[in-house]
């Protein structure tokens, strides 16, 4: 797989990866092929010299490639969300994790190629405790973990490469086109990914992406003591309360996120700082987890450079809830603002659509919705933002879609007027 670190951005390197299952399903619409694998960590034997543990292993990337008998011929990659999920693509034959295609089903994938990997982070046993950020000799090797950069960013191309490989060897081709589709940890995935890697990728489609997720921990309280019961009640309890349409109290949601800060506080005591380490180890991660606006600098001068040569476009969505109880509406309308500030209008009208949904949270819609919408599914968003994707990259003047309860239904970046009036402009803007 030479090919992937020759390019002017390369890949980041891989031990090698395997494949442990080929599985051929018949019994679906349309019968596809699944492969499952892993892919090996660089560190060698997985003893990563970051970590100050001699008996921790670097975990293998885990991964799921979907090729459907009826191949539109193009590529999928679907982030993850939270700090921990499975690398599941399908299920009974339906593609999985919808929350994390905004469509009204699997079907709307069902044509593509798909790969999902899990990060390395596994399937642990808390959706927010990152057990794979481990303490560190010092507190300036923990970003230099393998597990933490697999998390933070080089997963991402690792599993695409991999993907991108195995269709080709199973098929003969290359796919046409090839999209990063995610929403929340997977949203910021997508912005990370055409960041680090613009020429890998055609388009994304960015949902409720925590952009500064070290900030985000940030606001968090450093519970004193992290008992798992209330940790998974107050998570239950902030997605209910904001389902009903209520304002989730900061309190819940710290409950809901302890074992968070609580695990990074113990890296960061156990690498040798104080307890104010905990915001000197969110300093050290922001490079390796966060994306700024200027970081798609490159995404933009490939998407110019592409249409100059008479090719197709390269183009990016964002969708945010403005009623978000996780990830504040704040950290979308943020970016956007600054992306705005930092490209030209061209790049920004040509390249970028954002849209802010009315009585959406995170990934869901609230009960608020039901009266405007009755028959609105509460995970729906009634859009198919992949076809809205791919036909925008093959037609600038493609008409745009939109999600159902859009504030702003062009999918323009909004000024500050109006993100002021949906509370998603950052108060020091």
């Amino acid at each position: 797989m030479k090919e992937f670190r020759n390019s002017k951005f390369p890949s980041p390197k891989t031990g090698g990866f395997n494949i442990t299952s080929v599985k051929q399903v018949w019994l679906a619409s349309p019968s596809y092929c699944l492969i499952e694998g892993k892919i090996q960590p660089t560190s060698p034997d997985g003893i990563d010299p970051a970590v100050k543990a001699p008996d921790y292993r670097v975990p293998d990337i885990n991964y799921q490639v979907y090729i459907p008998s009826k191949w539109n011929g193009k590529f999928i990659q679907l982030g993850g969300g939270a700090f921990s999920w499975d690398a599941g693509v399908v299920q009974n034959g339906l593609l999985t994790d919808l929350q994390f295609s905004p469509s009204s089903g699997g079907l709307a994938l069902s044509d593509y190629a798909v790969i999902h990997s899990d990060a390395g982070a596994g399937e642990s046993s808390q959706a927010f405790d990152p057990q794979f950020v481990r303490p560190g000799k010092q507190l300036s090797d923990v970003p230099k973990q393998e597990a933490v950069k697999n998390f933070g960013q080089d997963s991402i191309k690792k599993s695409l490469d991999v993907g991108l490989y195995l269709v080709k060897k199973l098929t003969g081709k290359a796919p046409t086109d090839t999209y990063f589709v995610g929403i929340s940890t997977g949203g910021r995935q997508a912005l990370k990914a055409i960041a680090n890697w613009p020429d890998a990728y055609d388009g994304v489609v960015a949902g409720a992406p925590p952009v500064d997720e070290t900030n985000l921990l940030r606001t968090l309280e450093v519970p004193a003591v992290v008992n798992d019961l209330v940790t998974n009640l107050s998570g239950g309890a902030a997605v209910l309360t904001s389902f009903f349409g209520k304002d989730v109290s900061e309190k819940t949601l710290n409950n809901g996120l302890a074992a968070t800060s609580q695990h990074l506080t113990n890296v960061a005591i156990e690498s040798g700082a104080d307890y104010d380490g905990y915001n000197k180890l969110l300093d050290e991660l922001a490079p390796v987890w966060d994306v700024k606006p200027g970081d798609l600098a490159n995404f933009f001068n490939a998407a110019a450079d592409q249409k100059k040569a008479g090719k197709k476009g390269k183009k990016i969505i964002i969708y945010q809830g403005t009623s978000d109880f996780l990830v504040p509406c704040t950290q979308a309308g943020g970016f956007v603002r600054k992306l705005a500030e930092k490209a030209t209008a061209d790049e920004v009208n040509n390249s970028v659509r954002a849209y802010f949904i009315k009585d959406y949270s995170h990934g869901f819609y609230n009960t608020n919705s039901l009266p405007k919408k009755p028959l609105l599914i509460h995970l729906q968003l009634n859009w198919n933002a992949v076809s809205d994707l791919d036909k925008w990259v093959h037609d600038d003047s493609a008409e745009a879609g939109a999600p159902s309860l859009a504030r702003n239904a062009s999918g323009a970046i909004p000024g500050d007027q109006a993100l002021s009036a949906w509370k998603c402009l950052p108060a020091s803007q």
